[in-house]
């Protein structure tokens, strides 16, 4: 049997965020991803079908003067504990601003489950935002969370809790804007392109652990070998061309 293991860092990516369906049910201004993982297609012939795919939910958070993120933790881990759901803080961008939100995903479209959620924040102090209309938008997110995983080898871990999620890690610190232009080459060159990827890391000393999220299912191990050592060559050579210039 593997090792359960448990880390802490962030999941960097970029996704449409729009008003929710579940909007009418909630007094709070509630955002959803309508095309979650987007590099993973659930058909390949019918590109918009994204049934397969869990819907997050986003809560955008209102300002205040505590120390908001460790308390958003705080808070986030006693109701997934309770309600045994998926919920972690975030950052979001809203309203062309970066607003500390939390994430919310496992509630499988119940209003009831969301209403427990911003109660049980609600009473501990944290406000949300009213609700208004919002067109759909690509918005930066930040997802500052726990991941419980285990190791297959050097190079590949796998979420414990959902099977179609990988971690593999590299040697650089990427930010956005060059992971994509980076991930975007490399399914250009590739045979195997049905999986969607952003950067992360997690927190540990003495270093930070860079990695790349990888979401396919069915995806094999020898995928996932081929997926990073050739994303590790094209950044080095990205960087080494960089460097000359």
């Amino acid at each position: 049997m593997q090792q359960l293991l448990s880390k802490y860092g962030t999941i960097i990516k970029r996704e449409a965020l729009s008003g929710s369906s579940l909007q009418q049910y909630c007094d709070n201004l509630i955002l959803e991803s309508k095309d979650p993982f987007p590099g993973y297609y659930c058909s390949e012939i019918q590109l918009t079908d994204n049934s397969c795919k869990e819907i997050s939910y986003y809560l955008p958070v209102v300002a205040i003067k505590i120390p908001v993120k460790d308390k958003l933790c705080r808070i986030s881990l006693k109701i997934q504990k309770e309600l045994d759901i998926q919920v972690c803080q975030a950052s979001i961008i809203i309203g062309g601003k970066y607003s500390h939100a939390i994430r919310i995903k496992g509630i499988n479209k119940s209003s009831d489950l969301l209403a427990a959620v911003t109660s049980g924040f609600i009473e501990n102090g944290i406000g949300f935002y009213r609700p208004r209309k919002v067109h759909t938008y690509l918005s930066e997110i930040y997802l500052k969370a726990f991941f419980e995983i285990e190791q297959h080898n050097e190079f590949i871990y796998q979420n414990a809790i959902d099977r179609n999620i990988y971690y593999l890690p590299i040697d650089e610190s990427l930010e956005w804007k060059t992971f994509e232009h980076l991930i975007t080459y490399q399914k250009s060159t590739i045979k195997f392109k049905n999986f969607d990827a952003v950067p992360g890391y997690w927190i540990e000393k003495p270093d930070f652990i860079d990695f790349i999220r990888i979401y396919s299912k069915n995806i094999r191990l020898d995928q996932l070998n081929i997926i990073r050592k050739d994303f590790i060559t094209i950044m080095n050579g990205y960087f080494k061309d960089k460097a000359v210039l």
